[in-house]
């Protein structure tokens, strides 16, 4: 049986299974914590629901700009990696002539 964790984001605790992460869940809520005291200072958003679901949204807002990041990064690395592996496969070529 998983272990239960107790964790407090914005004044209210929750608690969760441990073994429902892959990282770690304290830091999960420091996150999720630190975005919506973030947005609450911002103002204009009376309730906690309204601030909970800004928040879920600027956070897969930078989840989906990292994952697009990333997929650019290894669409350029992967053209490198082909582009030196010619020119290798060229330079092997002239030595064997």
């Amino acid at each position: 049986m998983s272990e239960s964790l107790k964790l407090n984001i914005h004044g209210r605790n929750y608690s969760v299974k441990r073994g429902a992460f892959s990282v770690d869940p304290e830091e999960v809520a420091a996150m999720v914590n630190s975005k919506m005291q973030e947005l609450s200072g911002a103002g204009g958003i009376n309730s906690t629901s309204d601030l909970a679901i800004l928040t879920a949204l600027n956070i897969a807002h930078e989840l989906l700009e990292n994952k697009r990041k990333v997929g650019e990064n290894s669409q350029i690395d992967e053209n490198r990696i082909d582009a030196l592996i010619q020119t290798l496969e060229k330079e092997v070529a002239n030595l064997k002539s």
